[in-house]
Formats: C-alpha cells, structure tokens, sequence
C-alpha cells in the first residue's frame, strides 16, 4: 500500500542514542574557530529534540588531564561501553588517535569535522576544502599588491595537515601566477608561540612585505593587530581565515580586506546529519572525506554572515 516508516518516530521507541560530542574547549586562542564549532553543534540540538538522543559533551585540552583520550576513556567505563557515536574535531595526538581507534574497534561509529587523520578508522569526516582555501587567498592577494612584492604568511601548526594543505594550495597559486613574491613563513598557532612578537619583527626589518595571509583564524588577529600597532592600516593588504566577532571588527575598520570562511557552524551541522542518518536509517555516508565550499566575506557582506 506505499507504507514507508517514519524513522524519526519509530527512533522515539527504542532507547535513546548515546552521541559523544568532542571538540576542544572553546577558552583562550581556541575560542575562535573551535567556539563556532561549538555555537553550530548547539544550534543544531535543538533540532535534536525530534530524535531520542542522550548527547554527552565532552569539550577537551591539551594538559594530558583533560585531553581527548583521558575523557573518552572515562566517558566509555561510565556508560560500560554502550555508546552509539562520537563527533569530534581538531588536533588529534597520538594517544587521541589510539583512543578513537578503540573506539572503531567496538564498533562505535565516528564522525570527524574540520580534520581528519590518517591512521584511524571513521565514518566520514566533514571540512573544508583546505587546499583550494589557499588558492582563493592567492588569488585575492596577488590581484592587489604590486609584483616583486613579499608576502607574509602565518602558516600555522606544522602537525595540522588542514593548516599544511592550506599553505600547499596557497604557494601553488602563487607560483602559477608569476607575480614573483617571495614568501616569509612564520609557523607557530598561539601566543605562547611568539607569534605577535614574531610578526612585528618581520614588518619592522622587511618594509618590502605588502601582504599577508593567515591559514588560521587566530593568525589572522596576530597579523591585525600587527598591523594596526605599527600604522600600516591600507598600506599591507590582509586576507584573514575564519570570521568572528574580532576579525569581523577588523574587517570592518579595513585592516583586514577578505576573510576566508570555512563555515565551521555549518561544517558541524553537516557531520551530525550524517551520524544521525547512520545510526538512525543506517544510511551510509555518500562520500567519506566530505569537503564543504568555503566562502570569501568582504565589508559589503558581512552583515548577512554575522547575523
């Protein structure tokens, strides 16, 4: 007679889900992009509640206490085993890697979002597409400095393949283009790494650099605020990654000119319908590694993406 489930409803009378949400804590420097990691897995759980979902939110660091590992091992023994999926994103180390490896092993599917990693076993994962985020940047940069110019670049954590496919893209455009722009390279993702300090130094010894990219969202404040505290607003051409409420400030005040979005909120969204469509229809994910379209944010348009 045509009858076809409904899925959502018939999910209502088994028990609930158990999802793992696993991102690294939204403090510090990670507040910037991790932050809208986070704002877009909230926006989406309130979708949720047409799903019988148990989510449990397990936000981590890097101090070996709180790390991934430490917090999905405990969450495992808590709930004896009996989880349905994890979602997590970011930097995964070496004893993350093992513990979401054992995680696969109990045949506990996971979704990763904004990286993958090439040892371990996943579902899908769901990110930009990173290398092409360089190319827009060249692009965007080479078409407004002056050729046989420099180019500073802030080419982020060195561990990250995102951040490493990401500057890939961005010297291959360049080297295309012919604009003959040698590159400076300062590698390095927070503070505690001198960055701001390394930054000044090069403007301040090399006054030929008439542009500058960031493969990072944190990199792309250092270079801002480099460049409004030596009073080189509309002298250096700035291409920021990533937008939020301090580089849309900087976007607006025009010391940085294009910001490079990898729509982290929408990168999140996507990963968890592609965990509840597995667990829920057991419908497999089209494509493993999914690349999501970035989007290039000017002051003409800023208004609708902060909103």
């Amino acid at each position: 007679m045509g009858y076809q489930t409904n899925q959502v409803a018939s999910s209502l009378k088994k028990k609930p889900l158990k999802i793992v949400v696993a991102f690294p804590a939204p403090v510090s420097d990670n507040r910037f992009f991790f932050g809208e990691l986070w704002k877009g897995y909230r926006d989406f759980k309130k979708e949720m509640q047409f799903y019988n979902c148990q989510v449990i939110e397990a936000p981590y660091d890097y101090d070996g206490i709180n790390s991934f590992a430490v917090n999905m091992r405990s969450i495992f023994r808590q709930c004896e085993g009996k989880l349905d999926g994890v979602i997590c994103g970011g930097k995964l180390l070496e004893e993350d890697i093992l513990a979401a490896d054992s995680l696969a092993r109990s045949g506990i599917p996971l979704v990763l979002v904004s990286e993958n990693a090439e040892k371990l076993e996943y579902l899908c994962s769901i990110q930009s597409d990173h290398e092409r985020d360089g190319r827009m940047a060249a692009e965007l940069l080479e078409a407004q400095i002056p050729k046989n110019s420099q180019i500073l670049v802030i080419a982020g954590d060195i561990l990250l393949p995102s951040n490493r496919k990401n500057l890939s893209g961005f010297e291959s455009y360049m080297k295309e283009a012919g604009g003959n722009h040698p590159i400076i390279k300062i590698y390095g993702h927070e503070a505690l790494d001198g960055v701001q300090d390394r930054i000044l130094d090069v403007l301040k010894n090399n006054p030929d650099v008439k542009g500058m990219y960031s493969v990072s969202a944190r990199g792309s404040l250092f270079l801002a605020k480099a460049a409004e505290e030596l009073g080189l607003k509309g002298e250096i051409r700035i291409i920021g990654s990533d937008i939020n409420p301090e580089s849309a400030f900087y976007l607006k005040e025009g010391i940085i000119h294009f910001i490079i979005d990898k729509q982290p909120r929408h990168q999140v969204q996507v990963g968890m319908n592609r965990l509840l469509a597995y667990l829920v229809q057991r419908k497999e994910p089209l494509i493993k590694d999914e690349e999501l379209t970035s989007i290039i944010i000017c002051r003409s348009n800023i208004d609708k993406y902060m909103k």
